[in-house]
């Protein structure tokens, strides 16, 4: 499965030559097929039997489906969906079972996106379709994360992916990220910097942050902190130089390739959809360097950071929707990085996410792909 890559980066360098990363053996699992679109994939325990399903974001399916550890049987949440584009989970209500949050009705042209929020909660039967409660509707409503601030409260956090009024390609307009919290689900807008496209925003708890939300984007890369009763942008790193629509960044995670405060890293896809893995680290004065680690990427759209070998220092999983539909894996050896494949020319991953899937206490990795309209999941077997 994994293969030997013929470059590396060694003390910030591209050296050629050969490298084997430490990487665990995966067996790939396929789950579904026909997932016309296939966007994105979320861990959730969905009906409240201690195992983490997987909830599949399929564009181009009027059906929000899920897929029950560990047969994997196929499940609807709702139907009747057009332009399907994001969900997140979480349990409001102490239940056990998680409230779904849904975005809809998606237009890369904000001028003809309904932006439909929504909320699905369950009924007696998780496994019959939930109800389905709009909340709000916001022009190419885009990502839906839930933050958790320092104080507990659980919020909705919706990030178009451009103004009400921008138009392609470069989207001119300042972009607005808002809040909403339960049970009223008023809209509340955060003060920010950005402008033109915001492709991603990830919650962060832990030693790069107490409690904080990244944004990617034309506008690079931003921290946002709930505090004193307000919200607090902080300007993290400008990403890409190029001018847009193909500057910024896209994506973005935190890992860490060690216990010390200096072994922290901020990786990012950048450009928008681009073609480079970039690692930010602390640098002089309290600002981040900038090392783009590969430059060969094809429509990068998914990054995910996480210890797949139990060795306290993370691993990078990124999937590339062009080239070669392909999930690379990058590990931290004798202080570099080094590509390996986890999957190639069966996965175009759109979305990926890293969870112990079957309980043995490794984590596992599932991706879903556009242009091969499937979901997987990687099986972790550890190392060799």
């Amino acid at each position: 499965m994994h293969t030997p890559t013929r470059w590396f980066v060694a003390l910030g360098l591209c050296v050629t030559g050969v490298a084997r990363a430490q990487t665990p053996r995966f067996a790939a699992h396929e789950i579904a097929t026909g997932l016309r679109g296939g966007y994105q994939v979320i861990v959730a325990d969905v009906n409240h039997d201690g195992k983490p399903d997987l909830v599949a974001v399929a564009s181009n399916l009027p059906d929000l489906l899920w897929f029950e550890n560990p047969t994997w049987t196929r499940h609807v949440l709702a139907g009747g969906f057009t332009g399907l584009i994001n969900v997140a989970a979480t349990d409001l209500d102490g239940d056990g079972i998680p409230e779904i949050a849904v975005a809809s009705g998606f237009s890369t042209r904000p001028d003809q996106s309904a932006g439909i929020v929504s909320i699905l909660t369950h009924g007696v039967d998780v496994t019959q379709p939930w109800m389905v409660r709009e909340i709000d509707r916001v022009p190419s409503s885009h990502r839906l994360r839930w933050f958790v601030d320092a104080s507990g409260q659980k919020w909705l956090i919706n990030a178009p992916l451009a103004a009400a009024t921008a138009q392609p390609p470069n989207y001119e307009g300042q972009t607005p990220i808002f809040a909403y919290r339960a049970p009223d689900w008023k809209r509340e807008s955060l003060p920010s910097y950005e402008r033109g496209v915001v492709h991603a925003i990830e919650p962060i708890h832990g030693p790069f942050c107490n409690s904080c939300l990244l944004s990617a984007g034309f506008a690079g890369i931003t921290s946002y902190e709930r505090r004193d009763g307000g919200w607090s942008p902080n300007f993290v790193a400008a990403g890409d130089a190029s001018t847009v629509p193909k500057g910024g960044s896209s994506d973005v995670a935190v890992g860490r390739t060690g216990k010390a405060t200096d072994d922290l890293f901020i990786a990012a896809i950048e450009p928008w959809h681009g073609n480079q893995l970039v690692i930010y680290r602390h640098g002089m004065a309290g600002r981040y360097t900038r090392l783009a680690i590969d430059t060969t990427i094809v429509d990068g759209h998914t990054l995910v950071t996480a210890d797949l070998d139990g060795n306290g220092t993370d691993e990078i999983i990124v999937g590339q929707r062009g080239g070669t539909h392909s999930v690379w894996l990058y590990t931290w050896t004798d202080r570099r990085w080094v590509r390996s494949t986890l999957d190639e020319g069966a996965m175009a991953a759109a979305g990926c996410a890293a969870a112990d899937l079957n309980g043995d206490g490794r984590i596992d990795i599932a991706c879903i792909g556009t242009a091969t309209a499937n979901l997987k999941w990687y099986e972790n077997l550890g190392r060799q």
